[in-house]
């Protein structure tokens, strides 16, 4: 049993978090959503999360199977964006099946939005663990603020295992100085959209011939300018690049069948911002974890009794033998005294680890990301 205090790096600050977490009123604070989703409960937000909420978009019947027909239309293209929400972890095991599917097809770069991306000279020692050292099996806590949450992990783990390239492409020109202290929401989005497609275009004129993914959050996605004038990295992209990209959003519907579906575009979106609309089920929870990890192969694991916590928040996380505790874990789960919440495994042998997470009274300081 370790003290979350002894930590350090992106991970602590995740647990400097979830410290400000009142465990018998989780939700106090809507903020808390990608933190309690991050630590493994979504069971906790689903009731409560927009991102959860069934929104009722009409389905699309089409000949070939969802990711048939991506695969299909992949290949007319040379760049695919997809988006995710923060606090659905099926949507980073979704993408994992499309880059498995896409790999064949000559994809071989995966830009996710969440890698830390170092400033142009920085000295090889601070860089990410991920760029120092590319032929890890795993990424680490360190590798992006997201990425320690275990479907991040998941889909890094899968992408290194087909021998994608991992880029990173996120601007900071905010923490730079690039923007002034009291520059509006809109300001602040055109300089990183324009940043991020810049970066991305960079990458795509030294490489000519590359076939490329793209992981982004939520509406980042969107490939035409919308009614408020704001146009998003996809839009972006294609203008700099010239090259129209196959743009598919898991966001703006949800919950319509028992499968997962496309769905037509829902008339609030401009028309062509996506080309696919992805509709996943409703999510369903057993034993505190999603059901959907279980159809995809995991094991339901029962956490040890000596294990369980007395008081506060405990994380437990799974590691496959052999693994530094400095990787991402296969799960990472925060638990609370009374809970049954079960660890999500493939099957294997893991070594587990106990954290504890002291209470800090302070305000919830959760940085929301959309």
């Amino acid at each position: 049993m370790i003290s979350a205090k002894n930590l350090s790096g992106y991970i602590a600050v995740k647990f400097k978090v979830l410290a400000r977490i009142d465990p018998d009123r989780p939700l106090a604070d809507e903020r808390s959503n990608q933190t309690l989703s991050l630590f493994g409960r979504e069971d906790l937000i689903a009731a409560s999360s927009d991102d959860y909420k069934a929104n009722g978009c009409s389905p699309i019947e089409t000949t070939f199977t969802v990711l048939d027909e991506i695969a299909d239309r992949a290949r007319k293209t040379s760049i695919v964006i997809i988006s995710e929400s923060h606090e659905r972890s099926q949507h980073r095991s979704f993408i994992a099946e499309i880059a498995s599917r896409l790999r064949p097809l000559g994809y071989a770069t995966l830009a996710i939005e969440t890698l830390a991306n170092p400033e142009p000279g920085t000295p090889a020692q601070y860089l990410s663990p991920f760029l120092k050292h590319p032929n890890l099996p795993f990424l680490t806590d360190q590798d992006g603020y997201y990425l320690s949450e275990a479907g991040f992990g998941r889909l890094g783990r899968r992408a290194k295992a087909l021998g994608y390239r991992l880029l990173p492409y996120e601007f900071f020109a905010l923490q730079n100085g690039g923007l002034p202290p009291d520059a509006t929401w809109e300001q602040r989005i055109a300089v990183r959209e324009e940043g991020q497609a810049s970066h991305l275009a960079e990458f795509l004129g030294e490489h000519p011939g590359t076939r490329l993914l793209v992981h982004v959050g939520y509406t980042h996605a969107t490939e035409v300018q919308r009614p408020d004038g704001t146009k998003w990295l996809a839009a972006r992209l294609k203008e700099k690049t010239g090259i129209d990209p196959l743009t598919i959003s898991q966001t703006i519907c949800r919950g319509g069948g028992d499968t997962v579906r496309f769905s037509a575009l829902p008339a609030d979106q401009p028309v062509g911002a996506f080309d696919l609309v992805v509709d996943h089920p409703s999510a369903r929870f057993v034993q505190g974890r999603p059901e959907w990890r279980l159809l995809a192969g995991d094991i339901a694991v029962s956490i040890p009794q000596a294990l369980l916590p007395s008081t506060g928040w405990r994380v437990i996380e799974a590691r496959p033998i052999g693994e530094p505790v400095t990787s991402v874990p296969m799960d990472r789960v925060a638990i609370r005294p009374g809970e049954t919440i079960a660890l999500m495994l493939p099957p294997g042998r893991y070594n587990l680890r106990a954290i504890d997470v002291e209470r800090d009274e302070r305000a919830e300081t959760n940085p929301a990301s959309r």
